[in-house]
């Protein structure tokens, strides 16, 4: 082998360890806070789509085969990895028990503000969500959609919690009589919106949290990002009997959602954590899971979790999880 052959040769080999290390990192984010790591981090299948149409390529191209083959190898350990983490995420943690009548849904969507209140009571009776969390949802879509349930026989109390910025819509939150009396609601410090709703008497119903953190938009973003985030899930961890749902703008690899104490995340427990909400324009696979229902494990059990259809003109795909009481 020549001189020049033999810098290449060293060249591959350092390029694959450092593509091979990055992919196999990406698996277990250990820097998924920072950007841009945490953005890309938010598409896992596809950076496996992406890492093996790589060796694809490397391994059809003949000259290539010999020579690149330590990178051909790199690509193909970090689609694995990929793989990996979505085929655990996609299998249950343990057997979810049949539902019952004392069942709680909840359902959650981002709406953009775009969708009617028409199209939003629709969706609470067509799953006959018992709590309706809706970021980005001005008060007067709220309450129109409250009206029409009302009118279905289906009543709902209405909580709302307005952001800081002019342009994106605040959160509101839906609550059946069912669930329990919620008088008023606490806003939380979260720049988009957020509130936590204390039942009027301790008997027995949850503490309610719709949350609406800062997106990780841009490096400047990152700090607040990382300060709600952990935010609304240390409300979960903190509060026995919590329900908490809303778009968390995070996903399970970011490290405001990896340590959820009592909590579980209900897509998690479903076996469903690999089905993305946004952008709802692409398929749920390569979408990011960044829309959660959180709940205290010590008081309810999962029994079921689904991601929705494309709703209205919404970026978001509505998520609904069905709990049962322990």
């Amino acid at each position: 082998m020549t001189t020049r052959g033999r810098r290449l040769q060293v060249v591959v080999w350092v390029l694959a360890a450092l593509v091979g290390g990055s992919l196999v990192a990406l698996a277990v984010p250990v820097a998924s806070g920072v950007f841009p790591v945490a953005q890309v981090v938010s598409f896992r299948a596809l950076l496996g789509v992406g890492a093996a149409a790589v060796v694809t390529v490397l391994v059809v191209v003949p000259w290539s085969r010999r020579r690149l083959l330590p990178l051909a190898l790199a690509f193909a350990l970090g689609a694995a990895a990929q793989a990996a983490v979505l085929v655990v995420r996609s299998y249950p943690q343990g057997a979810a028990p049949a539902s019952t009548t004392d069942d709680v849904v909840v359902l959650s969507f981002n709406t953009l503000d775009t969708v009617g209140a028409e199209v939003l009571a629709d969706l609470v009776l067509a799953h006959r969500a018992d709590v309706v969390v809706l970021p980005e949802t001005s008060a007067t879509i709220a309450r129109s959609t409250a009206d029409r349930l009302a009118a279905a026989g289906r009543p709902m109390q209405v909580l709302t919690a307005d952001g800081n910025t002019s342009f994106i819509a605040g959160t509101a939150l839906l609550v059946s009589p069912a669930v329990g009396t919620y008088p008023v609601a606490e806003p939380l410090p979260t720049r988009l919106g957020s509130l936590r709703a204390e039942p009027a008497e301790p008997t027995g119903s949850p503490v309610l949290v719709a949350a609406h953190p800062m997106a990780p938009i841009s490096q400047g973003a990152m700090p607040s990002w990382r300060t709600e985030t952990r935010l609304i899930a240390d409300a979960c961890a903190s509060t026995p009997g919590a329900i908490v749902a809303g778009d968390l703008n995070a996903t399970l690899d970011h490290p405001g959602l990896q340590d959820l104490g009592p909590c579980v995340d209900a897509a998690r427990a479903a076996g469903v954590a690999s089905s993305g909400t946004w952008p709802a324009d692409v398929p749920t696979v390569f979408s990011a899971p960044i829309d959660h229902v959180l709940v205290d494990a010590r008081a309810w059990r999962v029994t079921g979790f689904a991601v929705l259809p494309r709703t209205g003109a919404s970026d978001h795909r509505p998520i609904v999880a069905t709990l049962a009481r322990r």
